[in-house]
Protein backbone atom coordinates (compact mmCIF):
# COMPACT_ATOMS: atom_id res chain seq x y z
CA UNK A 1 0.00 0.00 0.00
CA UNK A 2 2.79 2.45 0.75
CA UNK A 3 4.73 1.80 -2.36
CA UNK A 4 1.27 2.24 -4.97
CA UNK A 5 1.24 5.83 -3.08
CA UNK A 6 4.99 6.01 -3.57
CA UNK A 7 4.38 5.39 -6.86
CA UNK A 8 2.00 7.61 -7.63
CA UNK A 9 3.60 11.13 -5.81
CA UNK A 10 6.44 9.91 -8.24
CA UNK A 11 4.51 9.49 -11.08
CA UNK A 12 2.88 12.62 -10.20
CA UNK A 13 6.38 14.58 -9.67
CA UNK A 14 7.53 13.29 -13.11
CA UNK A 15 4.11 14.79 -15.01
CA UNK A 16 5.00 17.85 -13.23
CA UNK A 17 8.39 17.88 -14.61
CA UNK A 18 7.12 16.63 -17.94
CA UNK A 19 4.68 19.90 -17.74
CA UNK A 20 7.18 22.42 -16.87
CA UNK A 21 9.56 21.46 -19.40
CA UNK A 22 6.53 21.15 -22.25
CA UNK A 23 4.86 24.78 -20.99
CA UNK A 24 7.36 26.56 -19.37
CA UNK A 25 4.78 26.84 -16.19
CA UNK A 26 5.85 25.32 -13.07
CA UNK A 27 2.77 22.67 -12.55
CA UNK A 28 0.98 24.50 -9.15
CA UNK A 29 -1.99 23.26 -7.04
CA UNK A 30 -1.79 26.40 -5.08
CA UNK A 31 -3.68 27.85 -8.42
CA UNK A 32 -6.23 25.57 -8.68
CA UNK A 33 -9.47 26.08 -6.80
CA UNK A 34 -9.45 24.57 -3.93
CA UNK A 35 -13.21 22.67 -4.37
CA UNK A 36 -11.53 20.56 -7.26
CA UNK A 37 -7.58 19.95 -5.81
CA UNK A 38 -8.91 19.46 -2.09
CA UNK A 39 -11.27 16.10 -2.47
CA UNK A 40 -8.36 14.77 -5.01
CA UNK A 41 -5.37 15.26 -2.63
CA UNK A 42 -7.54 13.72 0.43
CA UNK A 43 -9.56 11.65 -1.22
CA UNK A 44 -7.10 10.09 -3.81
CA UNK A 45 -4.53 8.33 -1.71
CA UNK A 46 -7.14 7.19 0.73
CA UNK A 47 -8.74 5.46 -2.46
CA UNK A 48 -5.30 4.00 -3.34
CA UNK A 49 -4.76 2.51 0.25
CA UNK A 50 -8.07 1.93 1.24
CA UNK A 51 -8.97 -0.49 -1.54
CA UNK A 52 -5.51 -3.01 -0.50
CA UNK A 53 -7.25 -2.32 3.15
CA UNK A 54 -10.73 -3.65 2.40
CA UNK A 55 -9.44 -6.49 -0.01
CA UNK A 56 -7.25 -7.40 2.67
CA UNK A 57 -10.12 -7.72 5.46
CA UNK A 58 -12.50 -9.33 2.89
CA UNK A 59 -10.28 -11.61 0.42
CA UNK A 60 -12.79 -10.21 -2.07
CA UNK A 61 -10.44 -8.80 -5.40
CA UNK A 62 -13.80 -7.01 -6.56
CA UNK A 63 -12.19 -4.00 -4.24
CA UNK A 64 -9.11 -3.50 -5.92
CA UNK A 65 -10.97 -4.07 -9.09
CA UNK A 66 -13.23 -0.88 -8.05
CA UNK A 67 -10.19 1.01 -6.81
CA UNK A 68 -8.58 0.83 -9.45
CA UNK A 69 -10.82 2.14 -11.94
CA UNK A 70 -12.16 4.87 -9.02
CA UNK A 71 -8.99 5.61 -9.28
CA UNK A 72 -8.08 6.06 -12.69
CA UNK A 73 -11.57 7.81 -13.70
CA UNK A 74 -10.97 10.42 -10.69
CA UNK A 75 -7.31 11.17 -12.27
CA UNK A 76 -8.34 11.76 -15.49
CA UNK A 77 -11.28 13.75 -14.33
CA UNK A 78 -8.50 16.22 -12.68
CA UNK A 79 -6.24 15.89 -15.60
CA UNK A 80 -9.05 16.94 -18.17
CA UNK A 81 -10.53 19.81 -15.66
CA UNK A 82 -7.00 21.33 -15.22
CA UNK A 83 -6.13 20.93 -19.06
CA UNK A 84 -9.75 23.11 -19.47
CA UNK A 85 -8.52 25.62 -16.95
CA UNK A 86 -5.41 25.97 -18.60
CA UNK A 87 -6.69 26.89 -21.85
CA UNK A 88 -9.25 29.62 -20.44
CA UNK A 89 -6.62 31.34 -18.83
CA UNK A 90 -3.95 30.95 -21.99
Amino acid sequence: MLVITALYAALFAVAAKAWREKTGVALRMDVLPKRATLPLMVGLPLLLVGGPLVFRATGQPVWLITASLLGAAVSVGFHLTFVRLHRRTA
